[in-house]
């Protein structure tokens, strides 16, 4: 099955709550996925497509009250999305995607933190990495 009809299987189990299932179909996504970006310039789409399964699986796991497990899997996408911006071996297309999907991550980073707790010092380095980002970003348009 590929990784399109396993994420709405995943969907489709996550809105009927069946929480086990759709991290099944949500963690098969997201190992057919993982690193196939780097394959090629037909593939770059395929690492937006990651970033959704991360947050899918942090939303999944938020719901069932596993917080670490929740900010872990946006944190992946988050670092994954970081690399792929400054990998200089990469495309300029693949890095500006990587870009943009650091202000993805980043927000659903926060938006997470704003619902859970989370220590002074880790919510003033997000709020500075939101800022970087939003300078980068002004900056480059």
């Amino acid at each position: 099955m590929d990784w399109q009809n396993l994420l709405t299987k995943g969907n489709r189990h996550f809105d009927e709550q069946q929480w086990i299932k759709a991290e099944l179909y949500y963690k098969s996504a997201y190992s057919q996925l993982e690193g196939r970006w780097e394959c090629g310039k037909e593939h770059e789409s395929l690492l937006m497509a990651w970033i959704c399964t991360c947050h899918n699986l942090g939303t999944l796991f938020e719901t069932k009250g596993d917080y670490e497990s929740a900010i872990g899997y946006l944190l992946q996408a988050y670092q994954e999305a970081h690399r792929t911006s400054q990998n200089i071996n990469a495309s300029y297309s693949l890095r500006t995607l990587g870009f943009n999907a650091l202000k993805t991550s980043l927000q659903a980073i926060l938006l997470f933190s704003q619902k859970h707790p989370t220590c002074e010092h880790c919510l003033e380095q997000l709020k500075r990495l939101k800022e970087t980002l939003d300078f980068e970003a002004h900056i480059l348009h």
